[in-house]
């Protein structure tokens, strides 16, 4: 299993290693809860390091009393050493090296070195030896010294490190420190130690966070060998918080009992608080019970202790990393410690505390804000087994949080209710109707999985005989399948209208609503947009303002989809305004969703922009932001991306996917975040985050927006690999959708068009026939789909110029497409499209306008920094003879990779070299390589440019014209008499 949701750390470490590279030393130092994967992380840039030629030294403090061990983590690197390269080159890089080495029993006196027993010029003179020892290694190669567990480092070890970090620059050494900052007590010496080190020049400190859900999916994925169910994901995510250690125990010990917690990971969790004083360990116990964040006043009461008393078990708890202060109380530094406390207390023990906290409450109603109050009273009666007064206390608690659009919150309260109703009590009208508001509770929460539980739990207490309320209950499962791609929602809404009571009654509108909401979000626009008409036209009758500004919403999206801007909008925006002035800010958010995306298809893009952010803050205010908020913040980072402003798109992706969006959306903003990376160059970043799209998607995602984006970008990788093959199969299973929806099928096709154009480019530099049938295909799809708009005939313009075969008109075909994509305002996809017409032009003999398309491509994507890209122009600029400055007006370097090939600078050189004539041998003595290592780069040369031999791949080289003759000829007489 690789190492999960950490690209930004490691290219973060990549930064700082390339500076070492180039002589300006420096220091990482890497911080984190236990188990959150900082070992993890330093081996995975260690062995990159190695693999780069560095010499990395690693070494970990040991914990031995208050003080660690001493020097153990210098030790264990000057014993490394000892082995390789040795004693004797050791002191012939410096002959002082062996009072170094002394410092190993097994070379000397073993005269450790301890706070005052040697004093500080003992200690400088060996700390300017380590210095020196490390220069000189680094002039043979870059050091890296790895330094694990630094919370356990003695003194000693902490001033060795910090005088490194003040004296190696210049030096070729990076040092990486690594230590756990929840056992930082607050007398431990590393934090002022770390703050006066982060104060000098090249420190540079990185703390790595929790992983997201879609991270601990592809982690629980890795643990299992196979794709997990979305409940298990989502429980794994919760109780381990995402701390990677904890979720893979959890995701390990899944099973028919996967409520209780491993042993191993309770004893390890437990170990810290039965450290604890005996009342100090009783409030931790008691605080458990409270909730995830108990109010102070509360404890006090409950405790039995004085003020006094219970301030100083509270201090113990904090100072042991197990609670933290927060406002008014206290809280768990990590939920799977109180569940770990939780699972260690009697049962009888627990239900005695919560009827404590209950009656605490009861006693003083004005302790507690309403809010707050109606919560922590339903909470705890309910933990106190006292269903007849929990049940109250529930439903308040949750009409508050209803009140509050506090969906998640009122959800649980009314999932509670319904497990203490008592089972003498009239089920009759309010039983049923907390059923179906829990189940639109969990709806907008995105509580996709519990949705279904409920519906099903609904469905079977409603029986056969209530076939009204069975239409409801269907339509709403109909919606929670939908959300998580699970194409049987559509049968399910079929069967839920086919329920409904027949005539113009609410029940009937509310079940045509839904279903028309089904097909739209399963790309069947036009049985949406007639079932939709039809649930405006029935609520209208049946006096339902709501529902018809709902079903409206899904009209006028389904005319959007089909093209037909106008007529679309203008049903959109009569149910948004019918949304707002109803004050249904939760109809309103869905109007300004589906608007802000009609506007863009139509590209009106400032429009669009401004629906969107507002749309945004609706959404907060209807408690909608981890579902109708994510797909505004999508929208608003599409719009972004489209612009130009690439790096606001990211950050923009980035804070959406802080909220921890589950299944379709999450993908969605994933996916973004790959074409971001891709377009840049970063294709393993891409690949990571294609990885993450599909563990929140699911095996296979049935919704198309989800399919579509997430079958491009595996698409768009494959083309950058040179993949042909797979990425028409990316393709292959999504183009059904691009029949009859321009938004999801013009980009699909663009993509289809782009992997055939490459694939009749290799065909004809290898002298291969051109299998047409796909192009057929793809050219058959374009044909039928309507462009009504600029930003799809643009993008029918690309489609159409990819698949036309070379010839006189293409300059002037892919400078039309350039224009169209001017007038849109997206200056990559013009910039791609100047690119392929400079082509063009240079094969045609067309110097000066070939250079002049060039250097405009070249303005458009260098702001962009759109690598792969600019390294075609210069590719295209050296073959044709042709100067193109970058932004700043300086000429191009001469060795830029060739990015078409989709292959690494390495395997650009090993390439030069095979179509020189070279053979592995000779090519590993000229590289400074083994023989076994220039094997696999061939190999995977040859993977990437779809040929089967090293002839195919130098004939295709050269067709291409991809390195100039210069860069050909030998550069040895031995090389040139095995050429001949």
């Amino acid at each position: 299993m690789g190492l999960l949701g950490r690209q930004e750390e490691l290219a973060f470490l990549g930064e700082a290693a390339r500076a070492a590279q180039d002589g300006d030393a420096g220091m990482v130092v890497v911080g984190g809860e236990a188990g959150i994967g900082k070992t993890c992380l330093l081996d995975h840039h260690a062995a990159r390091a190695a693999r780069a030629g560095w010499r990395v030294l690693r070494g970990a403090c040991v914990e031995l009393g208050a003080e660690g061990l001493p020097l153990a983590a210098v030790t264990t690197v000057l014993r490394e050493l000892a082995r390789e390269p040795g004693p004797d080159r050791l002191t012939r890089l410096l002959p002082a090296a062996r009072e170094l080495l002394e410092l190993l029993p097994e070379y000397g006196t073993a005269a450790r070195v301890r706070a005052g027993e040697d004093g500080g010029a003992r200690l400088f003179e060996l700390a300017e030896l380590f210095a020196v020892l490390l220069r000189r290694l680094g002039e043979e190669r870059p050091v890296l010294l790895v330094v694990d567990d630094l919370h356990w480092a003695d003194r000693t070890t902490r001033e060795l490190l910090g005088y490194l970090a003040r004296t190696l620059r210049p030096a070729r050494v990076l040092l990486l420190a690594a230590y756990r900052d929840d056992d930082l007590g607050r007398a431990h010496p590393l934090p002022p130690y770390l703050a006066a080190l982060e104060r000098l020049p090249g420190v540079r400190r990185l703390r790595l966070a929790r992983l997201t859900r879609a991270e601990v999916g592809e982690l629980v994925a890795g643990v299992l060998g196979r794709r997990p169910d979305e409940r298990l994901v989502e429980t794994v995510y919760r109780r381990s918080g995402g701390n990677p250690f904890f979720a893979e125990e959890l995701a390990r010990a899944s099973g028919p009992a996967d409520d209780a917690l491993p042993d191993t990971l309770r004893d390890l969790l437990l170990h810290r608080v039965d450290r604890l004083p005996a009342d100090a360990h009783h409030t931790v116990r008691l605080a458990a019970v409270g909730g995830p964040c108990v109010p102070y006043e509360l404890l006090r009461r409950t405790s039995g202790l004085d003020e006094t008393a219970l301030l100083t078990t509270l201090r113990a708890a904090v100072d042991a990393r197990i609670l933290l202060p927060e406002r008014d109380g206290y809280r768990f530094r990590h939920a799977l410690l109180r569940e770990a406390v939780l699972t260690d207390l009697l049962p009888a023990e627990r239900v005695r505390l919560h009827r404590a906290y209950a009656e605490a409450i009861d006693a003083a109603p004005d302790l507690l804000a309403p809010e707050r109050r109606a919560a922590e009273e339903a909470f705890h009666w309910y933990g106190a087994r006292e269903p007849r007064r929990a049940l109250p206390a529930l439903l308040r608690a949750a009409e508050t949080a209803e009140a509050m659009h506090a969906h998640a919150e009122q959800a649980q309260m009314l999932r509670r209710a319904l497990t203490v109703w008592p089972d003498d009590a009239d089920p009759g009208p309010d039983r049923r109707e907390t059923w179906l508001k829990a189940i639109m509770a969990s709806l907008w929460a995105g509580e996709d999985a519990a949705s279904l539980d409920l519906t099903e739990q609904a469905l079977a207490e409603a029986g056969d005989d209530r076939p009204e309320e069975t239409a409801m209950l269907l339509a709403l499962r109909a919606m929670a399948l939908t959300n998580v791609g699970d194409r049987e929602a559509i049968a399910c809404a079929e069967r839920a209208a086919a329920l409904a009571p027949a005539g113009d009654s609410p029940g009937r509108a509310r079940v045509l609503d839904v279903y028309g909401v089904v097909l739209l979000l399963f790309g069947r626009p036009e049985r949406a947009r007639a079932v939709a008409a039809d649930a405006v036209r029935v609520a209208r009758a049946a006096g339902d303002p709501g529902t018809v500004a709902n079903a409206l919403v899904t009209l006028g999206a389904a005319l959007a989809q089909r093209g037909e801007h106008e007529a679309g909008l203008a049903a959109l925006a009569e149910g948004r305004e019918l949304a707002r002035r109803r004050g249904d800010v939760v109809r309103l958010t869905r109007a300004e969703l589906n608007t802000a995306d009609a506007l863009a298809w139509a590209g009106r893009a400032e429009e669009a922009m401004a629906m969107a952010r507002a749309g945004l803050g609706t959404a907060q205010a209807a408690g909608l932001g981890r579902t109708l908020g994510t797909f505004l913040r999508l929208s608003v980072a599409g719009l972004l991306l489209r612009r130009g402003d690439w790096d606001e798109a990211d950050r923009a992706a980035a804070a959406a996917l802080e909220e921890d969006p589950a299944g379709g959306p999450g993908a969605l903003l994933h996916a973004l975040r790959g074409e971001v990376a891709l377009l840049r160059g970063e294709t393993e970043a891409a690949r990571e985050r294609l990885s993450l799209a599909r563990a929140l998607a699911g095996e296979h995602p049935g919704m198309p927006l989800v399919a579509v984006s997430l079958a491009r970008l595996a698409a768009e990788i494959a083309l950058r690999d040179n993949r042909l093959a797979d990425a028409r199969a990316a393709v292959a299973d999504a183009l059904p959708y691009a029949r009859d929806i321009p938004f999801l099928g013009w980009p699909l096709l663009v993509t289809a068009a782009r992997a055939e154009a490459r694939a009749h480019t290799r065909a004809r530099a290898l002298g291969e026939p051109v299998d047409e049938a796909w192009a057929g295909r793809v050219r058959e799809l374009a044909t039928g789909l309507p462009a009504p708009e600029p930003l799809w005939s643009a993008h029918a313009a690309w489609a159409d110029a990819e698949l036309t075969p070379p010839g006189e008109d293409s300059t002037a075909r892919w400078e039309r497409v350039a224009e169209a994509w001017a007038a849109v305002g997206d200056p990559y996809a013009e910039a791609y499209a100047r690119t392929r017409a400079a082509e063009a032009a240079a094969l045609a003999q067309h110097r000066t306008r070939a250079a002049d398309l060039l250097r405009r491509a070249a303005e458009l994507a260098e702001p962009l920094r759109a690598a792969p890209l600019l390294d075609e122009i210069r590719m295209i600029a050296r073959r044709s003879g042709v100067a193109v400055p970058d932004a700043t007006g300086s000429p191009p370097a001469d060795d830029d990779p060739l990015a078409r090939l989709g292959l690494t600078a390495r395997e650009i050189e090993i390439l030069r070299l095979v179509t020189a004539g070279r053979t592995n041998r000779q090519i590993a003595e000229s590289l400074v390589i083994s023989v076994k290592t220039v094997s696999a780069h061939v190999s995977h040369i040859l993977a990437k440019l779809g040929v089967a031999t090293r002839g195919e791949a130098a004939a295709l080289a050269h067709r291409l014209g991809v390195f100039p003759a210069s860069d050909l000829e030998p550069t040895t007489p031995d090389a040139r008499a095995s050429a001949g």
